[in-house]
């Protein structure tokens, strides 16, 4: 189409359904002026087929001379989209540096529009509970600030903090406005809807990626049309599509779960402080052991690189309940006595007893699933491993070995894959392991396991709690106990293996070990009866360890953030981790030289990098894994 130069015409800024890096211009033709905007999806020619695409943004061209193509037609099988998921979109695919088309397919993904039109709405009821002080201050805090803030709910555990989340809910409510409420895992997604639903009846809904197509649609189609102001879930939930959002709250928000791992990788605040920037509202991020960054932001001890932001702080020192919190008891592995299983020391089997004998419940914590985590050959001393990942298998109890970096199974044998000679023992201390010693030293127990292999989904999670609630004496779990969980009759928690998460490869190793030890010792003591905890391990005199049996926050952060600052690591930095694999080890290496030399070249100032070095994890499914860390300043 050839145009006249002084002619103003109109051209569309086109995110194409294809991995491209860019967005193309086409014109908008006269029948179609009327119709367009940004959000609308459109059919475009390209090359010599037709694509879907999304309209970024319409604009009048003055006094130019341009051969492009128009769009043909607009796409009315797919739902069109709000400005703010279209600034979304763009903002996303530029930080985290992919193709828009795959920030679209994160945010979006492929959407069908499924009206409800017989839904009967329920009124909200009021709260049965009146907030105590602590609770009606940060109440009040957090609904006084107008405009776009952060506020840091840092409540122990037990404390009420969903208490005020509903109240914070409610108000949103009354103002016409919405609100999204993030739980760090799926798993958990039930309790927060059972909480919510018994206030708010059918104004809430519930996303996340275990849902039928056709439930996502229809939670997601309930959104659009307004007929729901509450939304649950985990990460993915912050990209609902809400109209006339209020407010954001992310609990338990120092969990790991909220950052994303598979491409496209992000960081599920990073997003919520978008959007609660352009919908100019609150961000409530909450944790009975806030992240080092969240806290160390709102308590103003490190530099902050955005002045404009404002920043709350808000403290629950005591549980709503009035009820204590546990004692703690540290069990020194290297001396003390174990018991007929090693696994086990013989003062933890001994309070287990005394609890069971007072008909109160127990919580034992592994951080490991499986039987054994190591599996060596004792003829060749061959560790028998997964060739795709040079990783041990663990051996679990169905007689399989497994690889839980790749996910490849195999059947059980005793043959090593070295020496072809019947040898290989089982070593270390899996979850199974724990529980068959339990069922043994405790044979007329009501003992449940609950780990990923146990609940795959939430409803098998929910079973497992509900079961033990009702007739357990005795569950043990992996991290999936520790998270928000609510049982009066829990008195006692034993924790193994806290060693394993200490010695991490990993700069937040001392933070993941203290926050795991505080989230797991809070379930116990909830209701009447007081609470104890013993945490067995050999490195007792840990600050992270310490800080645990004092249950003084401050002083872990105190030194936590002394070693940060020593080393620049986070939040007085912000890291940015290239990781380069390949199949080929030797073509790898000659890569990592020549990206080198390029970091090298560039000389910005007040930037570091570390490596190229092996990955933690080298080996992953037969690539091999380099990386690159580089620590600057967010606005580098």
């Amino acid at each position: 189409m050839q145009l006249n130069d002084t002619k103003a015409i109109t051209v569309a800024d086109i995110l194409l359904f294809r991995g491209i890096p860019i967005s193309y211009s086409y014109l908008v033709p006269e029948f179609l002026k009327d119709k367009l905007k940004p959000g609308v999806h459109v059919i475009v020619p390209l090359g010599n087929s037709r694509c879907k695409g999304l309209i970024l943004s319409v604009t009048e061209e003055q006094n130019a001379v341009l051969n492009k193509k128009a769009i043909l037609d607009t796409e009315s099988t797919i739902a069109n989209i709000t400005e703010e998921q279209v600034f979304l979109i763009q903002r996303f695919a530029s930080y985290y540096q992919c193709v828009p088309y795959k920030a679209y397919q994160c945010i979006i993904g492929n959407r069908k529009y499924r009206p409800e039109n017989s839904t009967v709405f329920q009124d909200a009821s009021d709260s049965p509970y009146t907030l105590n002080d602590e609770q009606q201050q940060a109440f009040d805090g957090i609904i006084s600030v107008s405009g776009y803030s952060e506020h840091l709910l840092h409540g122990i555990t037990g404390s009420g903090k969903t208490e005020i989340y509903m109240h914070l809910a409610a108000e949103m409510l009354r103002r016409g406005k919405t609100i999204v409420v993030l739980c760090p895992e799926i798993s958990l997604t039930p309790q927060y809807t059972r909480h919510f639903t018994q206030r708010f009846g059918n104004k809430i809904t519930v996303l996340h990626s275990n849902l039928t197509p056709k439930q996502r649609d229809l939670a997601w189609s309930a959104i659009q049309d307004g007929h729901v102001s509450i939304i649950i879930g985990p990460r993915s939930a912050v990209f609902s599509p809400n109209l006339n959002l209020g407010m954001i709250i992310i609990d338990e928000e120092h969990d790991a779960s909220y950052k994303q791992d598979s491409h496209p990788r992000y960081h599920t605040h990073r997003v919520a402080r978008w959007r609660c920037q352009y919908n100019n509202c609150q961000l409530v991020l909450g944790s009975a052991t806030p992240s080092i960054t969240s806290y160390a932001l709102s308590k103003a001890l490190v530099p902050e690189s955005d002045l404009t932001v404002k920043r709350y702080y808000y403290q629950l020192t005591k549980r709503a309940t009035g009820s204590n919190l546990p004692s703690v008891e540290i069990l020194d592995s290297s001396i003390e006595e174990p018991s007929r299983f090693p696994s086990l020391s013989q003062s933890l089997v001994d309070a287990i007893s005394e609890r069971l004998e007072k008909k109160e419940k127990v919580l034992i914590l592994l951080n490991r699933r499986g039987f054994a985590p190591y599996i060596v050959c004792q003829r060749c001393k061959q560790i028998h491993s997964c060739a795709s990942c040079d990783l041990s298998y663990t051996y679990h109890q169905d007689k399989t070995f497994r690889c839980h970096r790749c996910d490849i199974i195999l059947p059980f044998t005793h043959m090593c894959q070295k020496c072809q000679k019947p040898g290989l023992a089982f070593q270390g201390t899996g979850i199974q392991k724990i529980e068959t010693a339990c069922k043994d030293l405790f044979q007329d127990a009501h003992i449940l396991r609950l780990d990923k292999d146990t609940a795959k989904t939430a409803k098998q999670m929910e079973a497992i709690l509900n079961e033990f609630k009702e007739k357990g004496d005795i569950l043990i779990g992996t991290q999936l106990i520790s998270k928000g969980h609510h049982i009066e009759d829990i008195t006692f928690v034993g924790v193994c293996g806290i060693d394993t998460t200490l010695n991490l490869p990993d700069y937040t190793s001392s933070e993941q070990a203290f926050q795991l030890l505080m989230q797991v010792s809070g379930r116990a003591g909830r209701g009447a009866k007081k609470g104890h905890v013993m945490i067995q391990t050999l490195q007792n005199n840990h600050y992270a360890i310490e800080s645990a049996l004092s249950q003084n926050y401050d002083n872990f952060i105190q030194q936590e953030l002394e070693f940060r600052e020593q080393l620049n690591y986070p939040p007085f930095c912000t890291l940015t981790n290239i990781i380069l694999s390949c199949t080929d080890k030797a073509i790898l290496m000659t890569y990592c030289k020549s990206l080198k030399n390029f970091l090298d070249s560039q000389k910005i100032d007040g930037l570091q990098l570390l490596g190229p070095k092996p990955a933690p994890f080298e080996k992953v499914r037969l690539h091999w894994r380099f990386h690159v860390l580089i620590k600057h300043s967010d606005k580098q």
